[in-house]
């Protein structure tokens, strides 16, 4: 019989807390609910998961091959019914699992994706949650509201649809292609539709400041969070101006590919989301990275669009081109333009909602 629910777990130079992540979900001692983890790169402390049973599967590759490749491998070799994202800093509450998987087992079958709420661990508040007010989300719904995180955890497939999918090509290894797991979601939801679970089972782990994706430029040893700083001195391949740049050309242009299954108005909001998204961050890009003082943030996003454009990822859509006017006006002209297409987008997005609120029943 399939298990229910198999939680994935990739990581990178992250050992103990791996191992705590892993442990999390054997201690719910029910074979509906399995693990499986890959590691980037051969870690002899994780190799007891190997043969150790099975409600857990461990494998490795024996060098980094990089983020894409390790969500590939998990994606590819679930065998249960649905899988669940986790990060190797996250936990799962050993205590209510059995609410998930009974959930899961009554859930509707036009359901191809679910998020589940974080909650942060001891703690009664959320780290995240999902809207309430609704029980599932259609594709444009999706688009218009953007109802998840950029943050993976919590954030599960049923696998039938999944294998419906060319996985690789959500997974291409590219600065530009930061938030598959999203694009991923979104390919989903053209054949079925999101659903949301606000239960206390998925719960936020400490912030590890070295190893995973997003601090693989540091060591553990020699680059802790440095408590006088606000900055996250994340990884400036992934969250630096030019990265950002790439990134909202990518996702645009993917979202575009949609325009024949998502409507006209939700589609320019949806555009509109990853503008204010992938601009705001451009320009508040020093509290993420560290920038060398020399580094002019505009330049450098700017030369993001001109790699966006080799790699045919700029879509020429007017969308597409304000991004690209943003960048290339002076930021005393830009910023407050941008400022302003915020506002308007907030302003779409509640009235969005407002109809979802009127014209829809909750089920």
């Amino acid at each position: 019989m399939k298990p229910v629910l198999e939680i994935l777990i990739p990581t990178f130079n992250r050992t103990e807390s791996v191992q705590e992540a892993i442990d999390s979900v054997l201690a719910c001692e029910d074979d509906r609910l399995t693990v499986r983890c890959n590691s980037n790169g051969y870690n002899p402390v994780l190799e007891k998961y190997r043969n150790l049973n099975n409600r857990v599967k461990y494998d490795c590759f024996e060098s980094n091959k990089g983020p894409h490749a390790n969500f590939t491998k998990l994606f590819k070799e679930t065998n249960a019914n649905f899988c669940m994202l986790l990060s190797d800093e996250d936990r799962i509450n050993s205590n209510n699992y059995e609410d998930i998987l009974k959930y899961l087992e009554n859930l509707d079958s036009s359901i191809s994706a679910v998020s589940c709420s974080i909650h942060n661990i001891g703690k009664p508040e959320h780290f995240w949650k999902p809207i309430e007010s609704f029980s599932k989300f259609n594709l444009n719904d999706f688009v218009s509201i953007s109802p998840i995180p950029t943050y993976m955890s919590g954030l599960m497939f049923k696998v039938d649809f999944l294998r419906s999918v060319h996985i690789e090509s959500f997974y291409k290894p590219s600065i530009a292609n930061a938030y598959p797991h999203i694009d991923l979601t979104l390919q989903l939801l053209t054949e079925g539709m999101m659903g949301f679970y606000h239960g206390r089972f998925v719960e936020k782990g400490e912030d590890l400041y070295f190893g995973g994706d997003g601090h693989s430029h540091k060591n553990k040893e020699s680059n802790l969070k440095n408590s006088n700083t606000d900055n996250n001195d994340f990884n400036p391949l992934i969250y630096g101006p030019k990265a950002r740049s790439r990134q909202f050309f990518y996702r645009e242009s993917l979202l575009g590919n949609l325009k024949s299954k998502v409507s006209i108005i939700p589609m320019f909001i949806g555009k509109l989301n990853y503008l204010e998204f992938h601009y705001g961050r451009i320009i508040n890009s020093h509290k993420d990275v560290i920038i060398p003082d020399n580094t002019n943030e505009r330049d450098e996003a700017l030369s993001g669009f001109f790699d966006s454009k080799e790699n045919g990822e700029y879509s020429g859509s007017i969308v597409s081109f304000l991004f690209k006017l943003l960048l290339v006006l002076p930021r005393f002209i830009s910023n407050p333009i941008f400022y302003l297409l915020s506002f308007f987008n907030k302003l779409m997005r509640k009235a969005y909602m407002l109809n979802l609120h009127i014209f829809r029943k909750k089920k």
